[in-house]
């Protein structure tokens, strides 16, 4: 039932569309088609009981007749039509950036199989300088005894003992188990499928003003309560909205957090044994840290000025993946994490979708991705498949498991084609980096920041954008 795909059987007709989109016009030769056809009918027709003929001895017109021809034909145009679809963009060298629309023109068998397709291919990028640049960053950061004294206290908390409380009321700093039924005018607010919830008992702990209401209350007992929801919360039907509160209190537990000695030094990291060591890990573990994050505040400066040199236009339809795929990795994955209902989510969604703020994010990390793109096939930026092994064999070190083992794991998961873009990524602004100059300059960092100002746009109005989930 394969079909003959050799380019005589295939004829494409391309037109450029507007915008990022090309117009692909696919004909296969009908003849093909239809010999896979007859071909189908005789696998089936093999394994067809009909009386009055010997199995696998039935005609084909009557194997047609007892027979769901149309669900036949619809497989076999559908495999013709991404075998070929394949084969035309590969032949017109043609990348595609998305799922394409296809819609079948002529689909008889006998004759010719003709389809449509629409295909989104990426944007094309006018690059500005890109090279031979100087940026700016104001300062860079520097390690402080504040630095080190915060560090030390988040450690303290993350080893803190909690002891159960029984013989007080909650207070601020207590971690407090609790039912809790919400409702507006009687109708239940979704806050999750569970609604038991821990939390620290903070000003700003799950709603502002949650905790004061709950501050003083003893284990077992049970209040009512009203609280009026931000404007700016995160749930579009739940903003400004005034919520009813029925509360039972099941745990109550004091954060007891413990001495900053030489036992404690031990107890953070067993091979320390006294506070001087812990103290001096901490020092270097954050100058680490701080020499990264200035390196990656140089790096994003450097980057900002050659994205803002070039011209590309952002599809609308690029813009609306972005903001779903960076929905789905943060505020999406938190509240299916708290296992929400699907209006919950849809209401997220539509809102997330709708914030002027993340669109540009958006477009920014878009014509980001798209620019050095073309700058790495400007200069002939690849990655080769000997560092592409360098870092499957790091990651199988960092791992401790088989090089094939991890190689195995990319392959299962569809990883390998993600871990070589993140690689030529690198690549490319490494290149970038050294290829520029930053300098740390307060005062040119200010005159670049207004010349930036001066330049900007005015701001475009645009529709909210709708995605169902």
């Amino acid at each position: 039932m394969n079909v003959d795909k050799s380019e005589e059987t295939v004829k494409v007709t391309v037109e450029k569309q507007e915008g990022n989109k090309i117009h692909l016009e696919v004909a296969l030769e009908g003849k093909p088609l239809e010999e896979a056809y007859h071909q189908a009918l005789n696998y089936y027709g093999r394994s067809l009981k009909l009386k009055g003929f010997r199995k696998g001895k039935v005609p084909l017109n009557l194997v047609e007749q007892n027979l769901d021809t149309d669900q036949v034909k619809r497989d076999l145009f559908q495999r013709a039509m991404g075998d070929s679809y394949h084969q035309a963009l590969a032949e017109q060298q043609i990348e595609s950036i998305a799922e394409p629309v296809i819609e079948a023109v002529q689909a008889e068998i006998g004759k010719d199989f003709i389809y449509k397709a629409i295909v989104e291919v990426r944007p094309e990028v006018v690059l500005g300088d890109y090279k031979g640049l100087t940026a700016a960053i104001p300062s860079e950061e520097t390690l402080t005894d504040e630095k080190i004294d915060e560090q030390i206290q988040h450690l303290r908390r993350e080893h803190a003992v909690l002891l159960p409380v029984d013989n007080r009321p909650a207070q601020l700093g207590d971690l407090m188990t609790l039912h809790v039924d919400a409702s507006i005018e009687g109708e239940s607010v979704d806050l999750g499928e569970s609604k038991d919830m821990t939390l620290e008992l903070r000003e700003d702990s799950f709603v502002k003003g949650f905790s004061d209401h709950v501050v003083g209350l003893n284990v077992d007992e049970k209040k009512s309560f009203d609280l009026t929801f931000p404007e700016d919360y995160y749930v579009e039907d739940l903003r400004g909205k005034q919520i009813h509160f029925d509360v039972h209190v099941h745990e109550i537990k004091e954060v007891e957090l413990p001495e900053v000695d030489d036992d404690f030094a031990s107890t953070v990291h067993s091979e320390l044994e006294n506070l001087e060591e812990l103290n001096e890990r901490i020092r270097k573990e954050l100058s680490e840290a701080i020499e990264e994050q200035n390196e990656v505040q140089k790096q994003q400066k450097l980057l900002d000025k050659v994205v803002s040199n070039a011209q590309v236009e952002i599809p609308d339809s690029m813009l609306q993946r972005e903001l779903y795929a960076m929905w789905q990795m943060s505020e999406g994955s938190q509240l299916a994490n708290a296992k929400v209902g699907e209006q919950t989510l849809r209401a997220s969604l539509m809102h997330w979708m709708q914030r002027e703020e993340l669109k540009e994010t958006a477009r920014q990390r878009i014509k980001t991705t798209l620019v050095l793109g073309a700058i790495a096939r400007e200069e002939g930026i690849s990655i080769s498949q000997e560092e592409v092994d360098a870092e499957i064999q790091e990651l199988a070190e960092t791992h401790e498991i088989p090089v094939e083992q991890v190689k195995a794991q990319l392959e299962q998961e569809n990883r390998m084609v993600a871990l070589m873009d993140e690689l030529l990524s690198f690549k490319i602004i490494d290149w970038v980096m050294e290829n520029n100059d930053i300098v740390v300059s307060e005062e040119l960092s200010q005159a670049e920041e207004a010349a930036k100002t001066a330049d900007a746009p005015a701001e475009s109005q645009e529709a909210p954008v709708e995605q169902s989930v």
